[in-house]
């Protein structure tokens, strides 16, 4: 593959974040429990059965993997026009979640941010269970106690909620952008890759188009035909943008499970 000096560039961006990768895979390994006394310990402690800490931990470990499968695929010399948007945009979300969980000082807000996207959760796994068809007694008599779990669940949730406002991914990707990055023209440009890259999760081409370089239209027909070949500058501004939402997310992590000075 034959790489313009910019193409370089933004391929040793992505390949010099592998060691902060490797090293998240490796916390991801083994469970993470805040200091006694911190911000998230605190905050845990308004529904334990799924502790706010684990989720914006989870929300973190699923971005990173994301993003290694990302960067497995440039490092084996394949680049992929729409395929490897769909696995970025994963990451963003990921990141993003984590970062909008976290970033409040205001423990209420962080609370109700982190039973947003549990409310959210359990909703989805409302919607899966109810579209299960039980193939014998049994496994009808195991959905049943499932469907019941989760509602005691869903209930607990609402009960320690203090208002009712579903899941906006869109908006979670606004403010986690603000929360992360100095500069207006950074917020809209991630904005501008969470509603590109929502075509190639849909399979539809315009994001494509986006990245084609077009030929002469055909005189008889005023059709012409796009090449979209895969760019590393392009998977780059993706990549990299998601990367330091992670790493954000990583670092108020820490700073959230540390136990103050004095404590």
């Amino acid at each position: 593959m034959s790489l313009s000096q910019a193409d370089r560039a933004a391929l040793i961006q992505m390949l010099e974040t592998q060691p902060d990768l490797d090293r998240w895979r490796l916390r991801a390994q083994e469970v993470e429990e805040p200091e006694s006394g911190s911000d998230l310990a605190l905050d845990d402690k308004i529904f334990p059965h799924m502790a706010i800490s684990q989720l914006a931990r989870m929300s973190l470990i699923f971005s990173g993997e994301h993003l290694r499968l990302a960067l497995d695929a440039l490092q084996a010399n394949q680049l992929y026009p729409s395929s490897h948007f769909t696995v970025l945009r994963g990451g963003l979300a990921g990141a993003s979640q984590a970062v909008w969980i976290l970033s409040p000082d205001d423990s209420a807000k962080r609370r109700e941010r982190g039973l947003t996207v549990l409310a959210e959760m359990y909703a989805q796994m409302g919607k899966y269970y109810d579209s299960l068809a039980a193939l014998s007694q049994d496994e009808k008599e195991r959905l049943d106690e499932q469907k019941k779990w989760l509602n005691v669940r869903k209930a607990g949730v609402t009960a320690a909620r203090t208002g009712s406002a579903g899941l906006n991914l869109t908006d979670v990707i606004r403010a986690s952008a603000e929360a992360t990055f100095a500069g207006a023209g950074q917020h809209e440009a991630v904005r501008r890759l969470w509603r590109e890259m929502s075509a190639d999760a849909h399979a539809l081409g315009w994001s494509v188009f986006q990245r084609s370089s077009f030929g002469p239209p055909d005189r008889r027909t005023g059709i012409g035909q796009a090449q979209a070949p895969g760019s590393p500058a392009h998977v780059a501004e993706a990549f990299l943008a998601s990367y330091r939402l992670l790493k954000h997310g990583w670092s108020l992590f820490d700073r959230r499970c540390e136990q103050p000075r004095g404590a």
